[in-house]
């Protein structure tokens, strides 16, 4: 686990009766709460004690779980989950459980969002979220969970053609869980069938915040040509960087700790032609396009016009 702290708190069985665990990253919250169910309740308890809502459940139904007496078991578990999506009036209303909860039932609240100060929650809060330059030493640790050993060179290659998304990176290495190797080298990066590619998606970046149009669809078609690379992690690793060159720019050209050389030279000479609103229309033009491969089933013309308009700064409606 991340958090050194919350895994300590799960080797006392978390003995509080409310938690607030908060991560940018789904998958790190899903990590979490393996490790609170197992430090909670036991085998075989699980059905008469754990419930998990989400913002569409029915806030009554939340507060008549957490007042349940546990069965068979010290504690019961109730997880809210996606809170940060939670109705201001729920929350309000949850404020008043937050305040006295029940001592017969641990509480854990996830989300992608830190509590907000003004909500006043008494509660342990934990953060699971990593730094950029620590995600070589983290990929190599989950890769090794899994009984697979990633050489140096393999995640640099890695994180070269992905970017530092978690949720790609954790893509790629279930891909590489179905070879029969055991150690994945660099060599192994480039010649297995998900990384087969004359480009990468910073390339692509390249192209489309220089203005290169032509350069930019012939990239795109050649990263989609025999599936080199699926239509998510194309959109998963513009959104990265993108987010990379946001960081930039607000931070008027100063470079932030750990971005490659690499990365910021090409960068930084095209921080002075973006402005706020082409990031805000960029970011919600990425989130279009994410919702239209998820169900349009048309993921190639998806792209193209996203291309079109993030060529325009993503200014284009």
């Amino acid at each position: 686990m991340l958090n050194k702290t919350l895994q300590q708190e799960c080797d006392r069985g978390l003995p509080d009766p409310l938690y607030y665990i908060w991560s940018e990253e789904s998958c790190f919250l899903d990590d979490a709460l393996s490790s609170v169910v197992n430090a909670v309740l036991a085998d075989g308890v699980q059905d008469f004690n754990y419930d998990t809502f989400d913002s569409a459940s029915s806030i009554q139904d939340i507060l008549d779980a957490v007042s349940t007496l546990p069965f068979m078991t010290p504690k019961r578990l109730v997880v809210l989950k996606d809170f940060h999506q939670f109705p201001a009036a729920a929350v309000k209303t949850l404020k008043t459980y937050f305040d006295d909860p029940s001592p017969t039932t641990c509480l854990v609240v996830l989300s992608h969002k830190a509590p907000k100060a003004s909500a006043k929650i008494n509660c342990k809060v934990f953060a699971m979220n990593i730094r950029d330059w620590d995600i070589p030493k983290w990929l190599k640790g989950v890769a090794a969970k899994k009984g697979l050993r990633l050489t140096d060179e393999a995640v640099s290659y890695l994180i070269d053609y992905v970017g530092y998304d978690v949720g790609l990176l954790l893509m790629e290495i279930e891909k590489l869980l179905l070879s029969d190797k055991k150690t994945i080298t660099g060599q192994d990066i480039i010649e297995s069938t998900s990384m087969v590619r004359d480009y990468t998606s910073f390339d692509l970046l390249d192209s489309l915040i220089g203005d290169q149009k032509t350069r930019a669809f012939r990239i795109l078609n050649t990263m989609l040509a025999g599936n080199a690379f699926e239509a998510t992690v194309i959109l998963g690793t513009l959104n990265w960087h993108y987010k990379q060159f946001y960081s930039l720019w607000h931070s008027n050209g100063k470079r932030p700790a750990k971005m490659r050389e690499k990365t910021f030279r090409t960068l930084v000479k095209y921080i002075h032609a973006y402005k706020e609103d082409n990031f805000l229309q960029i970011f919600r033009n990425l989130h279009e396009a994410d919702m239209g491969i998820k169900t349009s089933g048309r993921p190639k013309i998806v792209l193209e016009i996203l291309l079109v308009k993030l060529l325009q700064k993503g200014t284009l409606n």
